[in-house]
């Protein structure tokens, strides 16, 4: 495998050295930089796939700055900032501008290699996507003179495109591998149930092979805007990310050995008997009481509707304190906590879930690139309006019953049942199938899916064409 270089950047030269030194003897190709100066020399130089830079470096160019400039020389090299004044704004204004990861000192040797092992492991599937991508583009080209005139090999191709679609949507969102194709595959039999039923509602639509080809198609692209949204968002189990709580457990920690220094204190100054095994005692006694706590923000980081006592209880979690670094006193739990721990379903906030929704806009922008034949024209459109509903209540565009296509309400109908089945959410757990159909059949009374359209799929037992793979 090919061994990728890596920059370490500090003016502490101590550390710069024992950095890379410490990486070095663990194999990786590593070189140091005494100032953000000249680190912009070297990637001039030579590319550089990994950049860890101190924050605050006095007399140049700061880690941010360094940021930048690196971007506009070499934007393939992914860039970790390191600081030992790590503020949640400083965070958030490194991730802005571009950088990959931040690390907070003093550091663990073993933190700076998973940053490191995490930051290569997404280039090197950049540096493999760009590669693949160049290739199939030479291999269109080179297939193309080849196969003018054989529609049957172009359709092949065609075909080939739309799967590694897919697979790019899955390696995306790894959590709901598979989806896409059962999706398709329910989809497509609900499409060939409308065929073979000449009565109802649908009794006089009948798809053509290729409109049966588009419905596939369009199932199996209609997540592909996923590639448009955050990962962390995507794949997001509980309300807070696992950073955020580990912060706030280690504050409660530092309030209880706050609270039993105090005590000792006032011990102290009253003469009364002070020694180990009495500041044990107390900090065992603040750990107790804190349990509750550590338990309360534990359920409610979970992704489930909370009971109401549950709800008022969140109320001690927003008046605990602890004594900053800087001497003033700071809630635990910040704002952003508790409006993460009160979301009322689920593990996304608002702005989080309205993300997640725009997969759908993404998607058809995505779809509307391609010169779809005539046959295939409508593809785009359909799988636009999969998550409209019946009563206008679904997304993006509110449409109402008449505005939405008939593919859409069959495809609904097999992206929601698939959702609930499925065992690979990491923020739900499967619902078994009998009970699936009465929640689809509770939408329907609701107004939100087919009924026509469930119908069929019941009664022609197309949710079991995707039994095995789910249970598989």
């Amino acid at each position: 495998m090919e061994k990728h270089r890596v920059l370490i950047v500090d003016d502490e030269a101590d550390f710069r050295n024992l950095l890379v030194e410490a990486l070095d003897g663990m194999g990786y190709v590593v070189e140091g930089a005494e100032s953000a100066e000249v680190a912009v020399e070297m990637v001039k130089e030579k590319h550089f796939a990994i950049l860890f830079t101190d924050l605050n470096m006095p007399g140049g160019l700061s880690g941010l700055e360094l940021l930048k400039e690196i971007q506009g020389i070499d934007p393939k090299t992914f860039c970790i900032l390191m600081t030992g004044y790590a503020t949640t704004e400083a965070a958030i204004l490194a991730l802005k501008r571009g950088a990959y990861d931040f690390i907070q000192k003093p550091f663990k040797l073993a933190e700076l290699e998973a940053s490191l092992m995490r930051a290569l492991g997404h280039y090197r599937s950049l540096r493999e996507n760009e590669a693949y991508q160049s290739r199939l583009e030479e291999m269109v080209m080179e297939r193309t003179q080849e196969i003018l005139g054989l529609k049957e090999d172009i359709e092949k191709l065609f075909d080939g495109f739309v799967q590694a679609s897919v697979l790019a949507i899955e390696a995306r969102d790894p959590t709901t591998s598979g989806h896409s194709s059962r999706v398709a595959e329910l989809t497509v039999g609900l499409a060939e149930a409308v065929n073979r039923t000449p009565n109802g509602p649908y009794g006089s639509l009948h798809f053509t092979d290729q409109q049966i080809k588009e419905v596939r198609y369009a199932s199996l692209l209609h997540d592909f805007g996923k590639v448009g949204v955050r990962e962390q968002v995507l794949v997001k189990a509980r309300k807070l990310q696992p950073e955020r709580l580990e912060r706030i457990l280690q504050r409660l920690y530092q309030r209880d050995m706050e609270i039993a220094l105090a005590a000792m204190e006032k011990a102290w100054d009253e003469g009364q008997r002070v020694d180990g095994a009495r500041f044990r005692a107390l900090v065992a006694e603040r750990r107790r009481e804190s349990q509750r706590l550590v338990e309360l923000i534990q359920r409610c980081n979970e992704p489930q509707v909370l009971p109401q006592e549950i709800v008022e209880a969140m109320d001690d979690l927003e008046v605990l304190e602890f004594d900053h670094w800087e001497g003033r006193r700071q809630r635990i739990l910040e704002s952003d906590d508790i409006a993460a721990l009160r979301i009322a379903k689920g593990s996304l906030s608002e702005a989080e879930r309205h993300e997640v929704n725009s997969h759908v806009t993404h998607t058809y922008r995505f779809l509307s690139q391609i010169p779809w034949t005539g046959a295939l024209a409508g593809l785009p459109e359909i799988a636009y309006a999969h998550h409209e509903r019946l009563n206008g209540k679904g997304y993006p565009r509110g449409l109402k019953a008449d505005q939405i296509p008939v593919q859409s309400r069959l495809m609904a109908i097999a992206d929601v049942y698939d959702a609930l089945v499925a065992s690979d959410r990491p923020y739900k757990v499967a619902v078994t199938v009998p009970r699936s159909l009465e929640i689809l059949e509770d939408e329907v009374k609701s107004g939100l899916l087919d009924p026509e359209a469930l119908r069929l799929f019941v009664e022609a037992r197309i949710f079991e064409l995707t039994i095995p793979r789910f249970r598989s």
